[in-house]
């Protein structure tokens, strides 16, 4: 159950060609391909046919959309051709012109934000890694005033889909002591000292927390050693909207990193 739902919920975080599924809790037709959809991804194909119970539990157990299979079997009643019905009781697959339609509903916006629970650490975590193995390869800059020793598994994390990090902070947070975490700093630039490279600032002028990418940058509203502790959100903005502000931020970071220190 664990397992299947966050497959799921990695899915709806990815999006891809699809609209959101959030975007669709009002439109059980919509919805009900969208599962179709992306359960060929989520079950390797090894499903093709899904029943309205399916679907119904998808949306509600792994996905936490207040759509029921009534609504869906009432909706795939007027699908016409944007289902194929199975034999007997095998239930659907979306069709072509299912799969073109439902891509046509997707919004076209620049930015995408991602709501982080509360108390629900793992579920953060997983949705950054969905987000940074999606984003274009190449150097990631990453800005955080504070740092800790789960600051060092969310790097490793990163560093398994990006070749080249600079982080940049200024001081030790959340009640942890440098003296405590240094083996933790000092094993990891061991490991990745080629490919990450950490610097702190003397003075604490930076409040923001950011990953800027190729492209596209994040805004993260707690620190990255925080992640899932508190509400939070993830805000994507990509160049067709932020360019200007995604230019300004690294020139800024590429100064403070400039005038920073090695860690």
């Amino acid at each position: 159950m664990k397992k299947m739902k966050k497959k799921w919920k990695s899915a709806a975080i990815i999006g891809g060609s699809l609209p959101s599924i959030y975007d669709l809790t009002n439109k059980p037709l919509e919805a009900g391909l969208w599962c179709l959809c992306v359960a060929k991804e989520v079950y390797k194909y090894k499903h093709d046919y899904f029943s309205c119970e399916d679907i119904g539990t998808i949306l509600q157990e792994y996905l936490d959309v207040p759509l029921t299979e009534n609504q869906i079997k009432k909706a795939f009643a007027r699908a016409g051709n944007k289902i194929i019905k199975g034999r007997g009781d095998d239930g659907y697959k979306i069709s072509q012109p299912g799969e073109k339609y439902l891509k046509s509903q997707k919004k076209d916006e620049p930015i995408s934000i991602f709501y982080l629970r509360p108390s629900k650490p793992l579920q953060a975590k997983h949705t950054l890694e969905t987000l940074v193995k999606n984003i274009p390869k190449g150097e990631l800059r990453i800005c955080d005033p504070f740092y800790g020793t789960s600051t060092f598994q969310v790097l490793e994390m990163i560093l398994r889909y990006h070749k080249n990090v600079k982080f940049l902070t200024a001081a030790v947070g959340g009640g942890e002591k440098k003296f405590n975490i240094q083996q933790v700093v000092n094993d990891f630039k061991q490991e990745y000292e080629s490919r990450a490279k950490i610097k702190i600032l003397n003075k604490n002028d930076t409040h923001d927390r950011y990953i800027l990418a190729k492209n596209l940058f994040f805004i993260i509203g707690q620190g990255i050693k925080d992640l899932g502790n508190k509400e939070s959100l993830i805000i994507a903005v990509e160049d067709r909207y932020g360019r200007d502000i995604r230019k300004t931020l690294i020139n800024e970071f590429d100064r403070r990193w400039n005038e920073a220190t090695i860690l």
